[in-house]
């Protein structure tokens, strides 16, 4: 039986630390890579302002996440960023870029698929923004979009409500505290 955990929270809010200290432990973990799917939008000059342009990049970030879905095995995958992240940006983006777009109806096919793969439980890590900016100006990766997901936190946030989610406050809490409060929390989920 495929197990489906999605570790979800804004950018910089420790996602890939857990992800990285769960696979050292064994855990079979898929992380996010959006980078092959930005590149393929480049190649293909999409505009994702325009309605066209934002439906053909979002069905190709659904169909990539389908299809890795359909590549699992049995047993417990954590996923970095889960289904429910894709389903959400592809709702809310254009609300956030001042788009009036029937996004529901014009991807209602694309979008029943998606939530066949919804996970069985939601780790959401949060953050004040003042630790999330704290940590974006420490990283090393590139984080281009963290001011556009900074204004949709909130509704992000309260979004992930109707799904199966634990919220974890990790403002104060070192990374073995985070881990340990993860394994704890797993521990109860998947029995």
């Amino acid at each position: 039986m495929k197990r489906i955990i999605s570790l979800q929270g804004p950018m910089a809010s420790g996602k890939t630390t857990l992800a990285k200290r769960l696979e050292q432990r064994g855990m079979r973990v898929i992380y996010e890579n959006p980078y092959p799917i930005v590149e393929k939008r480049k190649a293909m000059h999409l505009d994702i302002g325009t309605k066209e342009g934002f439906i053909t990049n979002q069905k190709l970030f659904i169909e990539a996440k389908i299809e890795e879905f359909r590549q699992l095995s049995n047993g417990t995958t954590i996923f970095d960023r889960g289904p429910e992240d894709i389903e959400f940006y592809t709702l809310y983006y254009p609300k956030l870029i001042g788009k009036d777009w029937d996004i529901e109806k014009e991807m209602s096919n694309e979008l029943r698929e998606l939530r066949k793969c919804r996970s069985q439980a939601i780790f959401y890590l949060t953050a004040s923004t003042e630790v999330l900016q704290k940590r974006k100006e420490s990283d090393i990766r590139q984080r281009s979009t963290f001011e556009e997901q900074m204004k949709l936190i909130e509704i992000e946030k309260s979004w992930y409500e109707q799904f199966p989610v634990t919220y974890l406050n990790v403002d104060v809490k070192s990374v073995e505290e985070v881990e340990y409060d993860f394994i704890k929390w797993l521990g109860k989920t998947i029995r």
